[in-house]
């Protein structure tokens, strides 16, 4: 268990001035130090980052070990709000993630920027007109044929 090895390596029982301690050494850390440090504290190994990350991560999690995280209470009504949020929620259709109603995507083709939002149930909005995919628009705006995912960037 992920508490039982935090007070285990000592953590758990830290004071304030080894907090502040804890936290001016990741400074002096490397990139394989974080990484294991990251081991140590969160129970698995990071993914591909960059070191400035692994240090916020590494230094919220210190912190909330010493000042605590969020209360069950709390995380159980976070979990509640973004139940109800769509745009917390992406959800995941026969062809990979479906586009939130409201999102807007942007591209400059030729020197100028277009714009489309996303209306919800795989349609799209541009320049007033209703598409059913970001492709038609794409050859809408190129005269051309093109995946309107990888025109407008959207992985």
């Amino acid at each position: 268990m992920l508490v039982y090895r935090e007070k285990q390596r000592g953590y758990g029982m830290m004071n304030e001035s080894e907090v502040k301690r804890q936290l001016e050494l990741l400074d002096l850390m490397n990139q394989a130090e974080l990484r294991e440090k990251f081991c140590d504290l969160f129970g698995f190994e990071p993914g591909q980052t960059n070191i400035a990350n692994l240090r916020r991560r590494l230094a919220c999690r210190i912190q909330e070990i010493y000042y605590g995280g969020l209360s069950e209470a709390d995380r159980q009504l976070l979990e509640q709000i973004a139940d109800g949020d769509p745009q917390a929620n992406l959800r995941y259709g026969k062809n990979g993630v479906s586009h939130v109603c409201g999102t807007r995507y942007q591209r400059v083709w030729k020197g100028k920027k277009y714009e489309v939002t996303a209306l919800g149930n795989g349609k799209f909005e541009y320049d007033g007109t209703v598409y059913q995919s970001l492709s038609a628009i794409a050859r809408e705006i190129t005269g051309t044929r093109w995946n309107g995912k990888l025109f407008f960037g959207v992985k």
